[in-house]
């Protein structure tokens, strides 16, 4: 034996084999591993569950679209008056509170109510900008 080198076995004990040190090693890691992958599998169907706000927006298309009908026969009715698109197209989407405020209150039922406005006020600014867009090529048509 080297000297400063002190050993503990036991007299008959062999010494063990470096080979199965990785070995049993490999196999915590493998255990591991199969854990982590049984526990993402048996995860997912919770996923399943969760709420996906494009479904929710495809369930509101009908509220959507009456919202939509709503603020373009107002704006039919406008298209010659002396208003700026602007101000035609804000006055649509006040005239249309009703059908908006159904789309908004499906909407922040299934979302929560920080999301459901948060989505409302972008749909808000997409119909306000889509709306001036509109009656300026229905306007320059004629």
């Amino acid at each position: 034996m080297a000297v400063g080198r002190q050993t503990s076995r036991a007299p008959g004990h062999r010494k063990a084999n470096p080979c199965l040190g990785r070995l049993a090693g490999g196999w915590r890691v493998a255990l591991a591993s199969g854990f982590l992958i049984a526990s993402l599998i048996a995860e997912t169907p919770g996923k399943a569950d969760e709420f996906d706000p494009l479904a929710a927006y495809e369930e509101a298309r009908v509220l959507n679209d009456q919202w939509q009908a709503c603020a373009a026969s107002f704006v039919r009715g406008k298209l010659r008056s002396r208003s700026t698109a602007e101000q035609i197209a804000e006055q649509a989407l006040n005239r249309c509170l009703a059908q908006q405020g159904r789309l908004s209150r499906f909407l922040v039922a299934r979302l929560g109510r920080k999301d459901g406005r948060n989505v409302m006020a972008f749909l808000g600014e997409k119909y306000r900008l889509g709306l001036v867009a509109a009656i300026l090529e229905l306007r320059a048509r004629r």
